[in-house]
């Protein structure tokens, strides 16, 4: 899995808030030691002429303290979505397979993965051996793995309400009362350890990523058969396949997979840094990434909104979906951003890392700021789920 820990860059970034902050602070001092010295200064009538320098105070001249405000606007205030942002479930402590308890103080542990169900329960693996459900406003145990099969590596929920989770060798299905079938075991299917991310489809059909760089197909009677990658190493920044057969063609590291409505399986690849898309013809192709525009170039300056996805240079693809209306959003945890185009191609900021803003939540997306962002996701609402430092956040009305 992808460490989206805080790099040096980050590190400064949020140094160069906090001075921003601090001299914020200092200046309404200031401000407001102007306002006491004026009051202290020699009677001058107003309608006389100008002063001399010499006799004229200095601080009869300063600004009105309500400008000083406007310099916690963040850098790219107004980029964004409107709506507004609110936190799923949990706490961002990374303690193991969690704790449960009310959503917001809960803990969802690390290496937190997600699907939603058609209720818009959600059903969370994590990085210790359990299976966590996120409903009306609780987090609870849903079932344990078995220890044998290591931590989970995916989550999905198929049509009729079965819970699909990865172990690192095993796929195991839950019924809606927690009852487990294995359904896939990685050593009987030839495959690598370390299992997932996976997807399903609407016909059942469960999408495997595993160690070895490869996508296996598993049909609903429990038939294998390859999909996507040839177990060898995509090169960074390379398009090596594109336009032939998805099982010709390497991969870097799938960091989650994602099956739109008319049955295409997208890749979100964040070794080879970009979105590949496989048909329902079987064929690959490269729908964003590979540019020379960096999504974030300098000092959290995002890529111009209107961008090309194939013009852009993603640093770390983390996260992908596709929304009712065939619009495809994208996270970067390195870059910490969400992006989407639409049917004109043109990329627009969702939600990001903006210098000066402030994690408020109930805040709109576009004031807010957003760090490591992984996984994406949509609830029946049309909110656009997101993780951010192992918590599960969401965009009110994102696809909307």
């Amino acid at each position: 899995m992808i460490d989206l820990c805080m790099s040096t860059g980050d590190q400064s970034r949020r140094a160069r808030r906090g001075f921003a902050i601090t001299g914020m602070l200092v200046l309404l001092v200031g401000c407001g030691s102007s306002g006491k010295t004026a009051s202290t200064t020699t009677t001058t009538t107003p309608t006389t002429a100008a002063p001399t320098t010499t006799s004229q105070p200095a601080t009869t001249t300063a600004p009105p303290v309500t400008s000083a405000v406007t310099t916690a606007a963040p850098k790219n205030s107004g980029r964004g979505l409107a709506g507004a942002v609110s936190v799923v479930a949990g706490n961002a402590k990374q303690d193991g397979s969690g704790v449960p308890g009310p959503a917001a103080t809960a803990s969802l542990g690390s290496n937190v993965h997600y699907a939603v169900a058609a209720n818009d329960d959600v059903y969370v693996s994590t990085g210790g051996l359990a299976v966590l459900k996120i409903s009306g406003g609780q987090v609870s145990v849903f079932a344990k793995l078995d220890a044998a099969g290591g931590p989970g590596g995916g989550v999905a929920v198929g049509s009729d309400g079965s819970v699909f989770v990865a172990t690192s060798s095993t796929i195991v299905k839950f019924d809606s009362n927690a009852k487990a079938t294995i359904v896939l075991t990685a050593k009987a299917a030839n495959l690598s350890t370390s299992l997932g991310p996976i997807a399903i489809d609407s016909a059942g059909n469960l999408y495997i990523a595993d160690g070895s760089r490869r996508i296996t197909k598993l049909a609903p009677d429990g038939k294998t058969t390859p999909f996507a990658g040839t177990g060898t190493q995509a090169p960074a920044d390379s398009a090596v396949g594109d336009g032939g057969s998805a099982t010709a063609s390497p991969l870097g590291a799938p960091t989650q997979l994602f099956v739109d409505v008319s049955g295409n399986v997208l890749i979100a690849d964040t070794a080879a840094r970009r979105v590949r898309r496989v048909g329902t013809d079987g064929i690959i192709t490269t729908i964003a990434g590979g540019g020379a525009t960096l999504l974030n170039a300098n000092a959290e300056v995002f890529a111009a909104d209107g961008t090309s996805p194939t013009d852009v240079k993603f640093s770390g693809v983390t996260g992908i979906a596709v929304d009712a209306k065939g619009r495809i959003y994208i996270a970067d945890g390195q870059s910490h951003a969400i992006v989407r185009f639409g049917a004109s191609g043109g990329i627009a900021l969702v939600i990001a890392d903006q210098k000066g803003g402030v994690e408020t939540e109930g805040s709109p997306a576009s004031q807010t700021r957003a760090t490591n962002v992984a996984q994406l996701g949509f609830d029946a609402k049309g909110d656009l789920l997101y993780i951010d430092s192992s918590k599960i956040r969401a965009i009110a009305g994102a696809a909307g």
